[in-house]
């Protein structure tokens, strides 16, 4: 490949060599370290490609062999060049890319994200625009070291990130916490209660921090404090002297109780479409957009589809520039009605799409209670799911004045 791109810089001719002698002709180009390639016996004569230096060296072996010759094609830069030289607006048109793409270089202008589930990319995006760190920030004023540790503060669900810049590219990997649905604990100094956000019977209670309020098989109603950050002092007397303040922590599970409604009307339109497509372009270069005319008729009805290409020099040399490509695909829309039995389908999945989104949160169902009824227009599902799940949210503990302490006995006594 570098040998390759080597010949075309020098440039180099292919050649035709005839005459009386030319096996004499090679062996004075061997013994003179004459390099020649894509030897060729064509029709009584040998074609061959040879630099234009080593051309230029031939003539004393050419005229000793008594050969003859003839150049057949010319190749590389330097013919190039001599064949434009007259073209000053092309040469400047090319020096002026080649600067342009330097400028750009400075630039990020592709971000891609890696690793997100919970976190969209779109979230991700918006806080680096906020931080002036998006696209087309100047690559100098990144600090990619930095950046990874503002996006563990900004975001508690992050634990890991890498950011690396190649190109015109900026690449941010990162690892989310699994458990980011638990309920964090407070960590600012103060007091907390846990305190039951949703009525339930407690199944399992483990207490590690903080007073119990409540038992295995306690009926709560939300708002009761399960346990609570405030610990009694008890004196000799078995009387209350003080009080300790913490954050409570436990491990609560309890039976709860899910209402679950959903309605959907039963008429419904139905796309059919009919294979006809129409597609349309637009460039976007910076925050500039441009639509590109069409002029073949418009759809009635459509759906539209667009995909986006980004160009790019080189694998990680992107440029400001991208091409959407829409695509419409006509179709012609049909009011339908459901059946009885096909309603009932579509309720059933509507249910276990809920539950499977229940399951996510590490909630175990126990009991599925619902009915489906119809009127003229709507499919009516509603019902309880009854669930075991963690309970439990963090609230300011109350802090109460220190017990008043009675008098001593003793000391009135001794007066």
């Amino acid at each position: 490949m570098f040998l390759s791109i080597l010949k075309f810089a020098k440039g180099f001719v292919l050649v035709r060599l005839s005459g009386y002698a030319p096996e004499r002709f090679f062996n004075l180009c061997s013994n003179h370290d004459i390099l020649i390639w894509n030897l060729v016996y064509t029709e009584d004569a040998y074609e061959f490609c040879i630099s234009i230096d080593a051309f230029r060296e031939l003539k004393p072996i050419v005229k000793k062999t008594k050969t003859k010759l003839v150049i057949l094609k010319r190749y590389g830069f330097p013919f190039w060049m001599h064949r434009y030289r007259k073209r000053k607006l092309f040469f400047g048109g090319i020096v002026l890319f080649f600067v342009l793409l330097c400028i750009l270089s400075q630039f990020i202008w592709n971000i891609e994200i890696n690793g997100n589930s919970y976190i969209t990319d779109e979230t991700i995006l918006a806080y680096l625009k906020e931080k002036q760190m998006s696209f087309g920030t100047q690559k100098r004023k990144i600090d990619a070291s930095k950046l990874e540790e503002e996006l563990r503060i900004a975001f508690d669900d992050i634990i890991w990130t890498s950011v690396k810049i190649n190109g015109t590219k900026m690449t941010i990997d990162l690892q989310e916490n699994i458990k980011n649905e638990e309920i964090k604990k407070p960590n600012d100094g103060k007091a907390y209660d846990l305190v039951a956000q949703k009525d339930g019977v407690i199944d399992e209670i483990i207490t590690r921090q903080g007073t119990p309020f409540v038992a295995q098989k306690s009926v709560v109603k939300k708002g009761d404090v399960l346990v609570s950050g405030r610990l009694d002092i008890i004196g000799d007397d078995e009387t209350v002297t003080g009080y300790q303040y913490c954050v409570s922590d436990a491990d609560i599970i309890a039976t709860t109780i899910y209402p679950y409604e959903d309605t959907f009307p039963l008429t419904y339109t139905k796309k059919f479409f009919t294979g006809n497509t129409k597609q349309t372009y637009a460039l976007s270069c910076m925050n500039y957009y441009f639509t590109i005319p069409s002029f073949k008729k418009e759809f009635q009805y459509s759906d539209k589809y667009s995909m986006q290409k980004q160009f790019k020099v080189c694998s990680d040399f992107y440029l400001p520039l991208s091409l959407e490509i829409n695509t419409n695909k006509e179709y012609i829309p049909k009011q339908l009605t459901y059946k009885k039995e096909e309603a009932k389908e579509l309720a059933n999945t509507h249910l276990l799409i809920y539950l499977e989104k229940l399951k996510e949160k590490d909630i175990q169902i126990l009991q599925k209670n619902v009915m489906i009824e119809f009127d003229e227009k709507n499919c009516r599902v509603s019902g309880d799911i009854t669930v075991k799940e963690k309970i439990g949210i963090f609230v300011p503990t109350e802090v109460l004045p220190a017990p008043e302490q009675p008098e001593n006995q003793e000391g009135i006594d001794a007066q």
